[in-house]
């Protein structure tokens, strides 16, 4: 299956009156956000099922990629990608898809970089994984397994003239 991972775009900072499940994106995580939908718009994967955490910050992430995408389905909060969680019981929704399903999951760091670095097999790699608010990565991973899968893309909206 194909799991795409996107990090919340960049949010306002939280303050004693704004709890951190409630920081907003600022202009430029909306912007970003909306260049990572038309880049992932523009690949050739169909996402069919799109989750996000419960966070203000990540619900408006998944609302802005769908719009790109122009996804027609509902999109799933789950407490299994808030920050802290670590992403991995995610899986327990991720089985029920097929290997030429697409997912994606919206999250937070360090949670989202460390579940790319299980999905492909390698727990050192998340050193090398720099997630950037905004930022994605496509994995190509059976789901037998939920390891050792191949990148398909990583990329961050800084490098996206879109």
């Amino acid at each position: 299956m194909k799991i795409i991972l996107v990090r919340h775009g960049e949010a306002e900072n939280a303050t004693p009156t704004i709890s951190d499940t409630q920081r907003e994106l600022t202009d430029k995580g909306v912007s970003d956000i909306h260049k990572i939908g038309r880049f992932i718009k523009n690949s050739a994967l169909a996402v069919k099922q799109v989750y996000y955490s419960p966070y203000l910050r990540t619900k408006h992430t998944a609302e802005i990629l769908s719009e790109e995408l122009k996804y027609g389905g509902e999109m799933l909060a789950s407490d299994d990608l808030a920050a802290g969680k670590g992403c991995s019981d995610i899986i327990s929704c991720l089985v029920n898809f097929s290997n030429s399903d697409t997912v994606l999951l919206v999250g937070h760091n360090p949670d989202i970089t460390y579940f790319a670095a299980r999905l492909l097999g390698n727990a050192t790699v998340a050193e090398n994984l720099i997630f950037q608010p905004g930022s994605t990565i496509a994995i190509n991973v059976a789901r037998e397994k939920f390891a050792h899968g191949q990148i398909i893309w990583a990329i961050s909206p800084d490098n996206l003239g879109i």
